[in-house]
């Protein structure tokens, strides 16, 4: 990679950085000017690179998808105690919502058939393996029950991930609130039937 490569790269990557900053926002918030702005770009620059502001945005995500991913696998293969990781990882599902607007995230996946595919492969392949591997480790440590088959799991996150790429505007907007989040886990974590002590 030559010079000029490199300085385009870099320049992408503050690009796209600058707009994760921005992901929290309604759709129709995020504006070229203020990514520009914050990059420390010309608007010009941003539209030569991407095109649109839909291809930056997708961009941006797909960006973030990759940080998280790596912050995730680095977690969960770290020494800390079994509990402290699902509470490590709880805190950082609930701070996910603070980093992106699931309107503007359900708006973008909803118009284009190849981001909303990335997501899905992503999550089902790269996501979910590494669920999988705490599972494992939880079913190795005895505090997770061994009835459930990896596939039928697989199942399960596949139907969560489509109903979450699918959601109106109005559902988006109340799995915002930090309760609803709470009780989701909560459900995902342990169901709906209350456990024998």
């Amino acid at each position: 990679m030559d010079g000029y490569q490199k300085r385009t790269q870099l320049k992408m990557e503050n690009i796209e950085l600058s707009t994760i900053k921005l992901l929290s926002l309604p759709i129709n918030d995020i504006k070229i000017m203020d990514i520009a702005k914050l990059a420390n770009v010309s608007q010009v620059t941003i539209y030569n690179y991407y095109g649109s502001k839909e291809a930056l945005l997708k961009a941006a995500f797909l960006r973030l998808m990759d940080q998280q991913y790596e912050e995730y696998k680095k977690l969960l293969s770290s020494d800390i105690a079994f509990e402290e990781k699902i509470k490590e990882m709880l805190l950082r599902k609930k701070d996910g919502i603070d980093i992106v607007n699931l309107e503007t995230f359900t708006s973008l996946i909803q118009k284009d058939e190849e981001l909303h595919a990335i997501v899905l492969d992503f999550s089902m392949n790269k996501s979910f393996k590494l669920l999988l591997g705490l599972i494992d480790e939880g079913r190795t440590l005895g505090v997770i029950r061994n009835e459930f088959s990896p596939k039928t799991l697989q199942i399960y996150i596949q139907v969560l991930s489509q109903a979450f790429m699918n959601m109106d505007a109005t559902t988006s907007q109340y799995i915002q609130q930090k309760e609803v989040i709470d009780e989701i886990m909560n459900l995902f974590l342990y169901g709906m039937l209350k456990q024998e002590s």
